[in-house]
């Protein structure tokens, strides 16, 4: 039989491994783009790391987390990438370091959470707050965990890594584009399997549907982006 719980009813040990994520870049020129895939687990209740993110918590009881810490924005535009000629001709726009609030509850129906993040090194100057929901089943050694959320973006973040500046636009031929804020919807599902009592498996897809202005970028090819990954990792 399927069984329905929580995350917190089932802590995993720490963890380590590596992956690789294949996913379709929404930028003309860009084609498919195979990313290597680290992961590392740690949380020992006051200190984590999770993959991109370190962080602390400030409040951690009763089934509900709150935390501070950083993580790795990975959005990023390298003109030299794109076959499209007039892409070619635009600005490079950066990853970045954010900080990150975040609050999560874990409820016998699933997680729900919310964070924000905001951009410190002043690269894009982007505020994101995502809110989600995680619905996990396990069953026999099988974990498939479900995601849905959306994430707003502001103003400053779209405009960075969508928009098109009046100099670019002379420069290239592409049409000034200047990117408001949006809402953006998503949805993952990741199966883990575990293949002994240490060595664990996973594979998944996520799918992030860009909106708005974002969509309507001359720099966009695709609107609908789908990533999928695959790895494995090792539990203490």
């Amino acid at each position: 039989m399927f069984i329905f719980t929580s995350f917190l009813l089932r802590a995993e040990p720490p963890s380590f491994g590596l992956g690789v994520s294949v996913s379709d870049s929404p930028y003309k020129g860009y084609g498919t783009q195979y990313d290597p895939l680290p992961h590392i687990d740690y949380d020992n209740g006051k200190f984590f790391i999770d993959d991109t993110s370190v962080g602390a918590y400030l409040y951690n009881h009763h089934q509900q987390e709150l935390s501070i810490g950083f993580n790795y924005l990975s959005s990023e535009f390298e003109p030299s990438n794109s076959d499209d000629r007039r892409l070619k001709k635009l600005n490079k726009r950066h990853s970045t370091l954010a900080s990150e609030l975040l609050y999560e509850i874990t409820t016998l129906i699933g997680v729900f959470s919310t964070g924000l993040s905001v951009d410190l090194l002043n690269q894009s100057h982007s505020v994101l707050i995502d809110t989600n929901y995680t619905f996990p089943i396990f069953y026999k050694n099988w974990t498939f965990i479900q995601t849905g959320g959306i994430n707003w973006a502001n103003t400053q973040h779209n405009n960075y890594y969508y928009g098109v500046s009046h100099r670019e636009a002379n420069r290239s031929g592409l049409a000034y584009h200047h990117a408001k804020s949006t809402l953006s919807p998503y949805l993952s599902f990741t199966a883990n399997y575990h293949l002994t009592g240490h060595i664990n498996t996973f594979a998944g897809v996520r799918i992030d549907k860009l909106t708005g202005d974002v969509k309507n970028s001359p720099m966009i090819a695709n609107s609908t982006i789908p990533n999928l990954y695959v790895g494995i990792n090792y539990q203490f």
